[in-house]
């Protein structure tokens, strides 16, 4: 038969594909990281770190910030150019410093997205001095008392020694500076409130307060009042930031609906605070500084405190009495009602009488 004839030349082709296929085997094997089952010693001084990538996932997309060391001083330099927040920053420059591998938790890929180090669910962070990367993480989930850490190009996920990804695992606005005023109120020598309820002045005499304007329209003035206020203006947070393109006009802030304005000691330039309009959540408004183009974002609580009224500087009214006691109960009963002296005797003369009948009547017995 024919195959017969070509048996060998079958055979050799055989041999060839074979061949090809173990060489190719063996070649896709030895592309595939290996995991050398060390643990890598990974030391990073915190005080050499100049940048810090950081990118979060996110429910759409990935979130990507980038801070740097400016002139000793931490920035955001990507997507928006701001001052940092120093203690998040400094936060993470700590579990950094602190960072010590425990174990091999994990040596093959498809254990990535179980332990949240995948490309999707990590949060990566690139660490640099200088033009120098120092070290690329992929810090997932956190559990028995270790934060599952990708180092560099390694294979292997490994566990970290205590929670490491909250310190990194934080949105573009916390890395932002929201300390919109941040002044010792002690150091607050005049503030001054306007809005649709008034004008309000007050000037510090002391350890206390005096009105300036304003007075006429408060019932009974209360200087304690005024030091409450205070300390929501000088030590003001934000919650947020507006978005990039919003406009001061947008904001409502070229003609603003309300001011505080805060003289301090030994400073001839005032703390002007300028609220604007509110925000499409309604429960949040614009509020800007005068010497900082940033718009920021406050809540309606902190909004009411810096627009108060007369009524807010007065004398709080004092709280309703307390009802009076209720007589007590006797011991393991109800309140007893009270009953009146003569209906009382005629009760006892009465139960006299019964008593009197019923030892006549067992006498006669």
């Amino acid at each position: 038969m024919e195959w017969r004839k070509n048996r060998i030349a079958i055979g050799a082709v055989l041999f060839i594909v074979l061949l090809g296929l173990t060489l190719w085997a063996v070649t896709s094997r030895n592309r595939q990281p290996q995991s050398s089952g060390e643990i890598p010693s990974i030391e990073l001084d915190k005080d050499t770190i100049t940048t810090l990538e950081v990118t979060r996932p996110q429910k759409e997309g990935k979130e990507r910030v980038v801070l740097a060391n400016v002139d000793g001083a931490w920035r955001v330099i990507d997507p928006v150019d701001a001052v940092a927040d120093q203690s998040n920053v400094e936060s993470a420059l700590n579990r950094l410093g602190d960072l010590k591998i425990a174990r091999v938790v994990a040596t093959r890929p498809e254990n990535y997205a179980r332990l949240q180090v995948d490309d999707t669910s990590a949060v990566q962070v690139i660490v640099k001095s200088g033009e120098e990367t120092l070290a690329e993480l992929m810090v997932g989930k956190y559990g028995d008392g270790m934060t599952m850490v990708r180092i560099d190009d390694r294979i292997e996920v490994f566990g970290a020694a205590g929670s490491l990804r909250y310190a990194f695992d934080r949105e573009l606005k916390a890395w932002r500076d929201r300390k919109v005023v941040s002044v010792d109120a002690a150091d607050v020598q005049s503030i001054r409130y306007e809005n649709a309820n008034g004008i309000f002045h007050f000037q510090r005499e002391g350890e206390g307060w005096t009105a300036v304007e304003g007075q006429k329209a408060m019932g009974s003035f209360d200087p304690k009042q005024v030091a409450g206020r205070l300390s929501t203006a000088a030590r003001l947070t934000a919650s947020d930031f507006a978005p990039e393109d919003t406009s001061a006009a947008r904001a409502g802030l070229t003609e603003p609906k309300a001011t505080v304005t805060m003289t301090l000691a030994e400073d001839p330039n005032p703390i002007v605070l300028k609220l604007g309009a509110n925000t499409d959540e309604e429960h949040e408004l614009y509020l800007r500084r005068h010497d900082n183009p940033t718009i920021y974002v406050i809540s309606k609580y902190l909004g009411d405190r810096l627009q108060p009224d007369a009524a807010a500087f007065e004398t709080p009214a004092a709280p309703p009495s307390p009802p009076p006691a209720m007589p007590t109960a006797p011991p393991g009963g109800q309140q007893q009602p009270q009953l009146p002296p003569e209906v009382m005797r005629q009760l006892q003369e009465q139960i006299r009488a019964q008593q009197q009948q019923q030892q006549q009547q067992q006498q006669q017995r």
